[in-house]
């Protein structure tokens, strides 16, 4: 029986997330954005796609990787009103809190535009930034699933984005 237990650790450490491994990978995820009431923006479904370059460091203060996102909230209602779809473009960097296990956590810092459809109700075209954590669960070397959250704030208009998907690394 500690054979096994040994083996299925030793297997373990094998698939452990390593983000050093690969030098670029892809997101995409699915979720929910939660918009502040000066917003005026209701709640709503949102999608997203990630392009990564990682970085490797053995600086804990250097970010491990740089991070372009793009989000999309679907078309939502206006409290007074209307609807609008938003749009949102994004730079973060990434610190990655290394171990030897297959769930890897870090944490975000980012600045990004977000772009309205439609701007009604005092909503407006703007800068914003970001600051998150997430945690990706990596299911063989270039495969793992992601969980995301950030909190946006830009001024008068902040939101919570939540965000779970897959992620895809290449580039050894």
């Amino acid at each position: 029986m500690k054979r096994v237990i040994l083996a299925l650790l030793c297997a373990a450490g094998l698939q452990a997330a390593d983000h050093d491994l690969y030098r670029h990978s892809v997101e995409l995820l699915g979720g929910y954005s939660f918009n502040s009431d000066d917003m005026v923006l209701k709640d709503g479904w949102d999608w997203g796609a990630r392009y990564q370059y990682n970085i490797t460091t053995a600086n804990p203060w250097q970010p491990g990787a740089v991070q372009f996102a793009f989000d999309y909230q679907f078309k939502e209602d206006y409290v007074g009103g209307g609807s609008s779809s938003v749009y949102r473009w994004g730079a973060n960097a990434l610190w990655y809190a290394d171990n030897p296990s297959p769930m890897t956590p870090y944490g975000l810092l980012g600045v990004g535009a977000q772009f309205f459809s439609e701007e009604l109700h005092g909503a407006d075209d703007g800068l914003f930034a970001a600051i998150g954590a997430g945690v990706e669960y990596q299911l063989r070397g270039d495969f793992s699933l992601v969980g995301e959250g950030k909190y946006l704030y830009g001024g008068d208009e902040s939101a919570i984005l939540t965000s779970v998907g897959f992620k895809y690394s290449f580039g050894q």
